[in-house]
């Protein structure tokens, strides 16, 4: 049975097929950047704009790439078919916002399930553990929280500044944002909680190395030695595609 794959397509497919590491996996995403906002903007709706909404298109198209079968059909029609999935995401994007009542009810959740998982792990849990936990989305999280970092959401940190992660650049644009989601759903719980704390992410307070070692149960070295490595991380979009 011959292959169906798009001729584009083939080089960055055979490549990330034989290495799906980062590099290939980004030029593989960027091939396949049209489908994928063909797909946001279909499945979207009212919501096809958010940038959360493009970053949950690419992780799922990651995700597509290891379930395609280039002889059964086209990347297009798989990658379509996989992100119909989209259409919840936006539904969940677009929810109204709940009554103060409930936005009570979920800050003393919150609260208490934040409270069950530092003893059970004996650190900070990060956000992606307490959205599983709690049944909360991260988005909610961050509305619950009720809190404006000082520095706007998304500054990428860096150094060992005990006051807080020194910004070194400002993530504005939605392709940002989207690589930084992709690298904190692939980090540890705890590097997670690092990200978390360092980028100010859903509704967090920015803290400083010496505080997050302690809620971590970390020393500062390790943690000043995990957020270079997430900066690392961060940093492979732009020797990715220079430039930008």
């Amino acid at each position: 049975m011959s292959s169906q794959l798009e001729k584009e397509l083939a080089p960055h497919w055979e490549a990330w097929k034989k290495a799906p590491h980062q590099t290939h996996t980004g030029n593989l995403l960027r091939a396949v950047e049209p489908i994928l906002h063909t797909a946001v903007k279909s499945y979207g709706g009212h919501a096809a704009k958010s940038p959360t909404l493009l970053g949950k298109a690419r992780r799922l198209a990651v995700d597509a790439f290891h379930s395609y079968d280039p002889h059964k059909g086209s990347m297009k029609s798989h990658l379509l078919s996989q992100l119909r999935r989209l259409q919840r995401s936006a539904g969940e994007e677009l929810q109204a916002i709940r009554t103060p009542e409930q936005v009570s009810l979920d800050h003393h959740h919150l609260y208490r399930i934040e409270n069950e998982l530092r003893d059970q792990l004996g650190r900070d849990p990060s956000d992606a553990e307490l959205s599983d936990r709690s049944g909360l989305s991260l988005k909610r999280l961050k509305y619950v929280r009720q809190i404006k970092p000082v520095i706007a959401e998304g500054t990428v940190f860096h150094g060992q500044n005990d006051d807080a992660f020194p910004a070194v650049r400002s993530m504005g644009d939605e392709h940002e944002r989207a690589w930084a989601h992709l690298v904190y759903y692939d980090l540890t719980p705890i590097d997670q909680a690092i990200m978390d704390h360092g980028l100010g992410l859903h509704g967090r307070q920015r803290v400083g190395i010496t505080e997050l070692a302690r809620r971590l149960n970390l020393t500062p070295g390790a943690v000043s030695q995990r957020a270079g490595k997430i900066q690392k991380l961060l940093d492979e979009r732009f020797e990715l595609q220079p430039g930008l």
